[in-house]
């Protein structure tokens, strides 16, 4: 099964320094019919203005994972971390049994572009605890490139969920394929730039997809296309 969400029909908010596209219900913007995908809750497409950014705030029993796709944030926590989020990196935060931070878009003319990833840890109360990791681009030309994931392995962050992050730059008139680790599991898809034909339907920049009861998904673009694919468990 599929359904779509196109990128003027999620959730809006303009706070001035912060505009955010929002996947599921998130602050301001209530959507009975969109609060989750499985062990996803939140899927936030962030653009803070020069200069501006989120102070210091709490968290407490999730898993959130920040894509950085261009700019850059310092990041502050009550851990002892102070780190800049560059592009092409991702950062992934246990808040666990409690954890402020904030973060600060330092330069002078240049947005920060993000997207936040909010997840369903399986266990409550775990130890706070932060990483953060660069991810080479030439790592995810035409092949998808798993960013995080629920088990320990080098070369990407882990997540406490059974879940999979992954992400793909497909040039166009190129393919891209993706298996699941668990066909239970369902996948969130969301075009971060260009247009890719999945099967018979069309995705476009900032599109969304929810998938379930299908084992492998096939991007064919149609222009140069820089696709994110969050697998998740629907238990």
């Amino acid at each position: 099964m599929r359904r779509i969400e196109r990128n003027d029909e999620r959730g809006t908010s303009d706070l001035g320094w912060l505009l955010s596209r929002f996947s599921y219900s998130f602050a301001e913007y209530e959507n009975s019919s969109r609060m989750g995908f499985g062990a996803l809750r939140v899927v936030n497409d962030d653009t803070i203005a020069p200069q501006k950014g989120f102070p210091l705030h709490h968290h407490e029993q999730m898993e959130i994972v920040t894509i950085m796709l261009e700019g850059t944030l310092t990041h502050h926590d009550t851990l002892g971390n102070t780190k800049d989020l560059k592009e092409g990196e991702v950062q992934t935060m246990t808040a666990g049994t409690g954890v402020s931070h904030g973060e600060w878009n330092n330069d002078k003319t240049t947005p920060a572009k993000l997207l936040q990833v909010w997840i369903y840890p399986k266990e409550r109360s775990l130890v706070p605890r932060y990483t953060q990791m660069k991810f080479d681009e030439t790592g995810r030309h035409n092949i998808f490139q798993i960013l995080a994931c629920g088990e320990h392995r080098d070369g990407m962050l882990f997540v406490h969920q059974d879940v999979t992050l992954a992400r793909v730059l497909i040039e166009g008139g190129r393919s891209a394929s993706y298996t699941l680790a668990n066909p239970m599991h369902g996948v969130f898809v969301f075009v971060v730039s260009g247009k890719v034909e999945v099967g018979t339907d069309m995705l476009s920049s900032r599109d969304s997809m929810e998938v379930t009861q299908e084992e492998k998904l096939t991007f064919n673009a149609q222009e140069r296309s820089d696709v994110i694919v969050i697998e998740v468990s629907m238990g």
